[in-house]
């Protein structure tokens, strides 16, 4: 019992540590949109914006998973 909650401990730390990533990530992303020079390219400007917005979902489903695997210490 204690391996599992000790194993539960170690995914939660990752999701964490995943989630914060992909936030961090995302928040980079989304500030090379506000670059002068990379508006002008429509393609560039919609890929960082979908880029940035894709690793936002991800962080939330990182920091999600991790409240649930919380709620089953």
């Amino acid at each position: 019992m204690e391996e599992e909650q000790k194993m539960i401990m170690e995914k939660i730390t990752d999701c964490r540590r995943f989630g914060m990533m992909c936030l961090s990530l995302s928040t980079f992303l989304y500030m090379g949109m506000l670059i002068p020079g990379y508006g002008d390219v429509e393609w560039k400007a919609g890929l960082l914006a979908c880029s940035s917005f894709l690793f936002l979902i991800l962080s939330f489903v990182f920091y999600r998973r991790s409240a649930k695997l919380n709620e089953k210490i």
